[in-house]
C-alpha cells in the first residue's frame, strides 16, 4: 500500500539576516549540528553549542529558542522560562517563544500566568496560529469548552495551514451538539497531516460521529442530527435563509440508509461513502448553496470528477472499522494506489483548494 506525501510549511531564513547579526556559515553548521543533537534526545550536547553560539551572537532570538526549548525537553521549566522571558523582551520576539513559555508556565503549575503568557504572545504575534491553540487548550483543561472552540476558531482563520487546531476543534466537536463542523474540520485536518497518529484518530472520530447522529430511534423512525441547529430566517425580501448545517443533514442522509440500518445496526464505510456523494452532488447542485462552496468541498469535487470518490471516502474513514477497511482495500489496492498517486499531485490547500 503506497503512502501520502506530507508536506510541511516551514519558513526559514538560511543566513538569518533578519536578525541582530549575520551568522556566518561555519557557526550555521554548528547550529544545524544542535539541531540534530536535540531531535535525537542529546539535549545536553545541543545546549553545550547553543551557548557558545550565544556568546558570539547574544540576542539571537533562534539560539535562544531552541536553549530553552532543550531545557523545556530536560524538564527544567524554570530556565526555560527564565531564557523566554529576557528573549521576549527583545526586538525580534518570536511568537514561538510566548507559546513554549506558556507551556513552562502550565508545567510549573501556573496555568493563570501561561494564559497571561499567550494573550501577551497574541497582542504581539496575532496571526500564530500555535497561540490560539495553546491558549484554548489551556481554557479546555479548565472546562471552558464553548472558549476553547472560539480559540481554535480564530487560530484556524489566523493560519489556515497549522493543523493542530482543526484537530482540537474536531475533537470537541465531532462529541457535542454540532458533530457536522467536527466531520468537516477533522476532514481538513486528515488531508493536512494524512501519515499522522492524529489523522487516525480523527478517522474514527468521524466515524463514530456519523454513527451516532444518523439512526434508527425505533422500527420506524430515522433520525439524523448533525447540528442543534432547527430553525430557518428570513431574509429581507422575504426569501428563507437556510443554515448550512440543515442543508447539510437534509442532502447527506436518503432512504436507503433505513435497510442499511436495520441490517447491520449501523452505517458500515461504504454506505457513509454514498451519504457523503449525496451531500456533494445535491448540495451544491442548487445556485443557492454555491455560498457554501467551501475549499473542502471544492476539493471532495475534484476528487469525484478524478475518480477517486470512493478510495478517498474509505481512507477517510478507514479506522473507523479497521476490518471492513481491510476487505475492501484488499479487494480495490489498485484503486487504492491510484488515489495516493492523484492526491501527491494535489496536494489539499485550505485556501487555495491545492497546494500550487
Amino acid at each position: 500500500m503506497k503512502r501520502f506525501l506530507l508536506f510541511f510549511v516551514v519558513i526559514l531564513s538560511t543566513a538569518f539576516v533578519l536578525y541582530a547579526q549575520e551568522v556566518s556559515p561555519e557557526d550555521e553548521g554548528q547550529y544545524k549540528l544542535a539541531l540534530e543533537y536535540s531531535d535525537n534526545g542529546n539535549a545536553n550536547k545541543a545546549i553545550a553549542i547553543y551557548n557558545q553560539l550565544l556568546e558570539k551572537y547574544p540576542g539571537n532570538c533562534h539560539f535562544l529558542y531552541e536553549l530553552a526549548y532543550c531545557h523545556y525537553v530536560k524538564q527544567d521549566f524554570k530556565r526555560a522560562a527564565k531564557i523566554l522571558g529576557k528573549a521576549e523582551k527583545g526586538e525580534n520576539a518570536l511568537a514561538i517563544m510566548y507559546a513554549l513559555d506558556g507551556n513552562c508556565l502550565d508545567e510549573m503549575g501556573k496555568p493563570k500566568k501561561a494564559i497571561q503568557e499567550y494573550l501577551e504572545g497574541l497582542e504581539r504575534c496575532a496571526g500564530c496560529g500555535q497561540l490560539y491553540l495553546d491558549l484554548g487548550t489551556s481554557l479546555r483543561s479548565m472546562g471552558d469548552y464553548d472558549s476553547a472552540v472560539e480559540l481554535y476558531t480564530k487560530g484556524i482563520e489566523a493560519d489556515p495551514h497549522y493543523s493542530s487546531n482543526y484537530y482540537r476543534i474536531s475533537q470537541l466537536l465531532c462529541m457535542s451538539n454540532e458533530p457536522v463542523w467536527g466531520i468537516i474540520y477533522g476532514e481538513i485536518h486528515e488531508l493536512l497531516s494524512p501519515n499522522s497518529r492524529r489523522s487516525e484518530e480523527l478517522s474514527k472520530a468521524i466515524y463514530d460521529a456519523y454513527n451516532a447522529n444518523m439512526k434508527m430511534e425505533n422500527d420506524s423512525t430515522y433520525h439524523v442530527s448533525l447540528t442543534s441547529k432547527n430553525s430557518v430566517s428570513m431574509n429581507g425580501i422575504g426569501e428563507p435563509e437556510i443554515p448550512f448545517e440543515l442543508i447539510y443533514e437534509a442532502c447527506i442522509s436518503s432512504p436507503g440508509d433505513i435497510d442499511i440500518i436495520r441490517e447491520k445496526g449501523h452505517m458500515d464505510m461504504l454506505s457513509l461513502v454514498e451519504a457523503r456523494r449525496n451531500f456533494l452532488t445535491k448540495c451544491f447542485a442548487s445556485e443557492l448553496n454555491q455560498e457554501f462552496l467551501y475549499p473542502i468541498f471544492k476539493y471532495q469535487q475534484m476528487v469525484l470528477e478524478a475518480g477517486h470518490w470512493e478510495a478517498y471516502n474509505m481512507w477517510l474513514l478507514r479506522k473507523g472499522d479497521d476490518v471492513e477497511f481491510a476487505a475492501w482495500l484488499n479487494a480495490n489496492e489498485d484503486k487504492f494506489n491510484a488515489f495516493v498517486d492523484w492526491y501527491n499531485e494535489h496536494i489539499f490547500d485550505p485556501v487555495e483548494v491545492v497546494k500550487k
